[in-house]
């Protein structure tokens, strides 16, 4: 900051040059920012990614365990709730990490 002095009094006016400089500074920062951000959206949907992959894997064996269970009926017949159960736990899990996935890709 420039310091002019006016009829023996010393006032602080910005300087064109300091101003320009503070402008350019807060465009490097806003950018490095931006850069940062980068990165860390990548990396959040490479794990969102694989954690899809893991949910996904999960669903299909709970699907076969249940299509398993369903061949051998009538024997095994109380444990169909269950299986049931843990299937639909396993592909509502799938489809609310899908859904977050395409949330943070759009």
């Amino acid at each position: 900051m420039a310091l002019v002095l006016e009829r023996g009094m010393d006032v602080d006016v910005p300087h064109w040059l300091d101003m320009i400089e503070n402008i350019e500074h807060e465009r490097f920062l806003a950018e490095s920012a931006k850069k940062i951000e980068g990165k860390e959206n990548v990396e959040e949907k490479e794990a969102l990614k694989a954690e899809v992959k893991k949910l996904n894997a999960r669903a299909m064996e709970a699907r076969m365990a249940l299509h398993d269970l369903s061949e051998e009926l009538p024997a095994g017949l109380e444990t169909v709730m269950d299986v049931a159960q843990q299937t639909v736990a396993a592909f509502q899990s799938l489809d609310a990490a899908r859904k977050k996935l395409a949330a943070a890709t759009a």
